[in-house]
């Protein structure tokens, strides 16, 4: 990497930012056609307002207005951190206003369905997984076979953002998890060697031996664009917005089913969403076997399938019922043991008043 990259990475706290930031900036590098962030600073700051003001115009008729907020702060921040002093104050006033956010609406479970009808195999495992984990499309690209991890119930643990201060895990069900099985099962069919560092979504590939590339983030965009274009699950209500966020519908839908548990505390909530809490992360260190045990209050609800769901909800109350049943008997266990101590009392009372008689 070069060396202006190296100095504007250094710069950024948070890894999510750091990966949002580099791709900002290299679809910005990529427009300009030079070749790299060293390259760019041998123009003169003339030129490079002149490039940047132009690269704002371009962007005024393809994107959102809401979408410029990202986009001009990792370009602010490289220019500055590499010495590049640019008028932002003007560069800023060239972004249009930002509008009404559309979006406020989650996704609901018939339409996951709609989503996974007729896909193929990577496409379905990729909407099981956004749905089961409700984790951000940004972070799937890093993540890799060593990050998942198999637990009861059939499910599996996901850890995200590894190694930083996002760090944090959230969880497959069970029809994800065979869907995930399965996906990888194929890749090991099509002749790809998997082992701990494989990525969790390889891009394309016509035969497995190919050298395997992890997903990018916006090949994640255009298969989750197609699946959701086909379904027709959201409605347009303006000429550009939506009455859901495209992806981000679905993480709407597992933050809604985990607000909506009343036995999940509001803590407990926030770090299966990787919400960061004031003060929290240094105080609040729940388990993995506790965040699991809080989210398998919700797992019925994040499962797809009407019949799995059935499934599940009468395994759970199956188990219910042995575990009442268990402890009735040791409460019945329980009485009889105190009944017999209590009549032993008794007698050894009347064997101690018959001495005295």
């Amino acid at each position: 990497m070069d060396r202006s990259l190296l100095v504007f990475e250094k710069y950024v706290r948070s890894e999510a930012t750091k990966k949002s930031y580099l791709y900002h900036f290299n679809r910005f590098l990529n427009w300009s056609k030079i070749k790299n962030g060293d390259g760019i600073l041998q123009l003169r700051e003339s030129a490079l307002q002149e490039m940047v003001e132009d690269y704002v115009f371009y962007l005024r008729s393809r994107i959102s207005p809401n979408s410029f907020q990202p986009i001009v702060a990792s370009l602010q921040l490289f220019f500055s951190m590499n010495d590049k002093i640019l008028n932002w104050d003007k560069i800023k006033r060239m972004v249009p206003t930002q509008v009404k956010k559309s979006g406020h609406l989650a996704y609901q479970t018939e339409d996951v369905k709609k989503m996974l009808e007729g896909e193929h195999l990577r496409g379905r495992t990729l909407v099981h997984f956004l749905a089961s984990t409700g984790c951000r499309l940004g972070a799937i690209p890093e993540l890799k076979l060593k990050h998942v991890e198999n637990m009861s119930h059939n499910c599996k643990c996901i850890k995200i953002y590894e190694g930083s201060n996002e760090e944090y895990q959230t969880f497959l069900t069970p029809e994800a998890s065979k869907v995930l099985d399965e996906y990888l099962e194929k890749r090991k069919r099509d002749g790809e060697y998997l082992n701990e560092e494989s990525p969790l979504f390889r891009a394309s590939y016509q035969v497995g031996i190919q050298k395997v590339k992890p997903m990018g983030l916006e090949a994640l965009r255009q298969v989750m664009q197609r699946v959701i274009r086909k379904t027709s699950v959201r409605k347009k209500i303006t000429e550009s917005r939506y009455n859901i966020m495209g992806v981000h519908g679905l993480r709407k839908r597992y933050g809604t089913i985990i607000k909506l548990n009343k036995d999940i505390p509001y803590s407990v909530g926030e770090r299966l969403l990787g919400h960061q809490i004031d003060l929290d992360p240094s105080y609040f260190r729940p388990t993995r076997e506790n965040l699991f045990d809080a989210w398998l209050k919700i797992m019925p609800e994040l499962i797809v399938s009407d019949g799995e769901r059935q499934r599940i909800r009468a395994e759970n109350a199956e188990k219910k019922a042995e575990l009442l049943e268990s402890e009735k008997d040791k409460r019945i266990v329980e009485l009889e043991t105190k009944h017999r101590e209590t009549q032993e009392q008794i007698r050894g009372l009347y064997e101690l008043l018959g001495k005295k008689d």
